[in-house]
C-alpha cells in the first residue's frame, strides 16, 4: 500500500508572496534529501519530466534540473559542440508534442500510460510543485483573459472566469494530481479552488460574481472538492483591513509591474482577503465537500505583514508536523 500523500495548496490575497513560500517549502525538503519536480509551466516545462525527454537529457548531461528552465539555463552556459543546443533540445519537443511528426494531434504529456500521451513517472520525484491558473491549456487563456478582463470587455465577467478556472482543474487532476495521490507523493501547489473567494458573489464587492451554489455544482469543482487539498496554509491581512493599509502593503510590493484588474480594485481586495481571513474558507470546504464526498482540508494562516523569512519558518514547523 503507498503512503499517504500530501496535498498542500499556498494562497491568500493579492501580494501574498505564495511563489516565494511554495519555493521555500521546496528548498527545505531539498535539504532534507526530497527529491523535488517543479511541474508548473507550459507544455513543454511539463513534457521535460517525461521519460523521453529525461532519457534524451541524460546522454549529454549529468546533473538532476528541477525544471526545464534551469536545464536551459546549464545549456546556455555549455558552448561544447558535443552537446545540443538549445534549439535542438525545444526542436525535439516540438516533435513529442505533435506526435514525432507521424500524427497531427497534440500529444499531451501525463502520468498515465497510454498511447496518446508522453508519460512522466509519477515516482521520479518525491515532491511535485504546481500552479493555478496553469500556463498550459485553458490556464493559460485564463491568466490573460481574467487577470484583464477589462481589455476584453464585459463579457468576461467573473462567472464566465469560474467556468474556465474549473475546466483546467479537471485537466490537471487527471493528467497529474490523481495519478500523485495515488502514489503517495506531496504536492505543493499555489491556488486551488479556494480562488472562489475572487469569484463568489457579494452584493456590494461582487455583484456579477457567480453564486456559491453554481460555483460548487461546476463539473470541474465536483472533482475539486470530491479530491480536496488535505491541508492549506492561507497567508492573509487582517480581517477588517483599512483600505489604506492595503494601498501601502500593493506599493511596497508591487515592484513597479503593471497591475492587473483584480490588484487596482481596493475594495474589492478587502473583501478577498476577509474571505480567506475568515471562517468563510471553511466554511466554502464544509459545503463543498460535503455535496462531493471529499474531506475538509486542515487550513492554516500566516501574518501577511510578518517578514517572508518569518513566514516561511512557521510553514516549514507547520510542514514538519504534517510530515
Amino acid at each position: 500500500m503507498k503512503e499517504k500523500f500530501i496535498d498542500l495548496v499556498i494562497s491568500g490575497c493579492d501580494f501574498s508572496g505564495t511563489t516565494t513560500q511554495l519555493f521555500g517549502l521546496a528548498d527545505y525538503l531539498s535539504s532534507k534529501n526530497y527529491k523535488i519536480r517543479d511541474l508548473r509551466g507550459t507544455e513543454i516545462d511539463a513534457l521535460f519530466h517525461s521519460e523521453e525527454f529525461q532519457e534524451k537529457i541524460s546522454k549529454s548531461w549529468e546533473n538532476d534540473y528541477i525544471n526545464f528552465k534551469a536545464f536551459m539555463n546549464e545549456v546556455e552556459k555549455c558552448n561544447s559542440t558535443s552537446t545540443m543546443s538549445s534549439r535542438d533540445f525545444l526542436q525535439y519537443a516540438n516533435d513529442l508534442l505533435i506526435g514525432k511528426g507521424y500524427s497531427k494531434d497534440l500529444m499531451i504529456t501525463s502520468m498515465v500510460k497510454n498511447k496518446i500521451s508522453t508519460y512522466i513517472n509519477p515516482n521520479s520525484a518525491d515532491v511535485w510543485i504546481m500552479e493555478e491558473p496553469t500556463r498550459r491549456g485553458a490556464g493559460q487563456t485564463v491568466r490573460g483573459f481574467e487577470l484583464y478582463r477589462s481589455q476584453f470587455g464585459s463579457e468576461m465577467n467573473p462567472i464566465a472566469a469560474a467556468l474556465a478556472h474549473q475546466s483546467y482543474r479537471s485537466e490537471e487532476f487527471f493528467r497529474f494530481r490523481k495519478i500523485l495521490r495515488e502514489e503517495g507523493k506531496i504536492i505543493i501547489r499555489s491556488r486551488s479552488e479556494e480562488s472562489a473567494c475572487y469569484q463568489i458573489q457579494d452584493e456590494n464587492y461582487l455583484p456579477d460574481g457567480i453564486s456559491k451554489e453554481q460555483y460548487l455544482c461546476l463539473p470541474g469543482h465536483q472533482i475539486a472538492f470530491g479530491n480536496s487539498p488535505t491541508h492549506i496554509f492561507l497567508i492573509v491581512g487582517p480581517e477588517n483591513w483599512k483600505p489604506e493599509e492595503y494601498s501601502e502593503l500593493k506599493s511596497q510590493r508591487s515592484g513597479g509591474r503593471i497591475l492587473d484588474d483584480h490588484e487596482k480594485n481596493i475594495a474589492y481586495q478587502i473583501m478577498v482577503n476577509k474571505r480567506y481571513a475568515t471562517d468563510w474558507i471553511e466554511n466554502l470546504y464544509k459545503e463543498g465537500c460535503k455535496m462531493h464526498n471529499g474531506k475538509v482540508p486542515e487550513i492554516t494562516r500566516f501574518d501577511i505583514y510578518n517578514s517572508k523569512e518569518q513566514i516561511i519558518q512557521e510553514m516549514i514547523s507547520k510542514l514538519e508536523s504534517i510530515i
